[in-house]
């Protein structure tokens, strides 16, 4: 970073203690873990619910910090910042990176598919500019108040874009992010109930989630889902912006004119495309359609977005498809789960030929209503064409007692992977999903 010690202290209005000589050095890193400090980085105590990094100041010293920035005075450090807040602080420190960047900045949220959306436009900008170091990108899921700061704070002057995610548990946080990275495009994938427990409603999530529309630049684009219920409020949200609208509603500004297996064409302001996706899913189909709107957005041709949308493959343990014992076929979506997500999940496997196997997990953050979404889960795959239904967790009971057929319910890991081992066979498809906390990704493993 190209960034002295003083104008650090100028942005975070902190109070230094220490070498008054160092304030006009210009700093190496930004870091929040002490284990990674390098000579002349700075360091950053970030407090959490079960950690305070001021606790690792002094280390951070030791490693060759040229300071640190912390919310409670220690005598015993030197070249120390005091601050109020140290995520403030990283915040504050980020917005100023990126305001200094003219890049542009594409900011993706949603209920379900962000991660997906993220990665196709990623791949789409790389492709146009035909170099991925030129893109920064959001790692994993460094989406939150933490994350997109320190994503933002590797802006370097090689690259030409930026595509960052952004994640959201309450009320202000998608706002608080947007006026950091203050976005060229805005995106909003889907209203779903992922995080409801931390909501009343769906509403209320869809207002939280078109909070991304408030950092958006003046000359900005917001790009909305069409088919969303909740599509009069988020354009709303908006207020005299341009929109494109993305869906399988002809009315979209993009939208599949027709789709045959892999195949689909789409209308789009700028003329067809023909797609052909190695992602499955209806779900995956919409989240290329909020891909291509974001990059029509950023006046890339078509022939860029169909060749980028082409080059993607799916991501680890999201409908990603793997040999499984004795001949058959595994579809790992372990990444995450709620219940959109896990109705999507479902009707993939219902489309495939032969025995059909459904292995689901407890669905996590869902509220008082928990009990309830579980149990329409049940009902959801009653009128799907599945064998058989697995369910293991507390939750998932409420699912399995929903089930006609061939739905059983197991206490452990071991005993689930044995019977449905006892079941598979040569053109079986096997189907894993729940939320994180389930680790379903163990089931996975024991039947690959």
């Amino acid at each position: 970073m190209q960034i002295t010690l003083n104008q650090i202290k100028k942005i975070v209005d902190g109070n230094y203690l220490g070498d008054k000589s160092l304030l006009k050095k210009k700093i190496g890193q930004i870091s929040i873990n002490s284990k990674e400090i390098r000579k002349d980085d700075l360091f950053i105590g970030i407090k959490g619910e079960k950690f305070d990094g001021d606790q690792f100041a002094s280390s951070a010293i030791k490693k060759g910090a040229i300071a640190v920035i912390v919310s409670k005075d220690n005598k015993d450090i030197t070249n120390r910042m005091i601050v109020e807040n140290g995520r403030e602080a990283l915040g504050k420190i980020a917005q100023y990176w990126k305001a200094q960047s003219k890049i542009p900045l594409i900011a993706i949220t949603g209920s379900n598919g962000k991660t997906t959306t993220k990665e196709m436009v990623g791949s789409i900008v790389a492709s146009h500019l035909k170099s991925k170091k030129k893109i920064l990108i959001t790692q994993g899921n460094f989406n939150n108040d933490i994350g997109l700061p320190l994503t933002l704070l590797n802006i370097q002057k090689i690259q030409k874009f930026a595509v960052v995610e952004m994640g959201m548990n309450h009320k202000g946080e998608i706002s608080y992010l947007s006026s950091i990275a203050k976005p060229d495009v805005a995106v909003i994938t889907n209203i779903a109930e992922a995080h409801i427990e931390f909501f009343d409603s769906k509403k209320a999530i869809a207002k939280a989630k078109s909070e991304i529309f408030e950092g958006l630049k003046k000359e900005g684009t917001a790009i909305i889902n069409r088919d969303d219920e909740f599509y009069s409020l988020m354009k709303n949200a908006v207020k005299n912006k341009k929109i494109i609208t993305f869906g399988l509603d002809k009315k979209s500004d993009v939208y599949p004119v027709n789709t045959l297996q892999d195949l689909s064409t789409i209308h789009s302001p700028k003329g067809l495309i023909n797609i052909k996706l190695k992602l499955q899913g209806q779900h995956n189909l919409k989240n290329a359609l909020a891909a291509i709107a974001s990059c029509i957005a950023l006046k890339i041709p078509l022939k860029t977005i169909k060749k980028g949308l082409e080059r993607i493959k799916p991501v680890q343990g999201r409908l990603e498809s793997k040999k499984g014992l004795f001949g058959s076929m595994l579809i790992d979506d372990t990444y995450n789960a709620n219940p959109e997500s896990m109705r999507a999940a479902i009707d993939v496997l219902s489309h495939y030929e032969g025995e059909k196997i459904l292995i689901i997990g407890d669905m996590g953050e869902l509220g008082k209503k928990a009990a309830q979404y579980h149990t329409s889960i049940g009902s959801y795959i009653n009128k799907k064409k599945v064998d058989y239904v697995i369910g293991i967790g507390q939750l998932t009971k409420h699912t399995i007692d929903r089930c006609k057929g061939n739905a059983k319910w197991f206490e452990n890991k071991k005993a689930l992977i044995r019977y449905v081992k006892s079941k598979m066979k040569k053109n079986t498809h096997v189907l894993v999903k729940g939320s994180r906390f389930m680790k379903m990704e163990e089931v996975v493993e024991a039947l690959t």
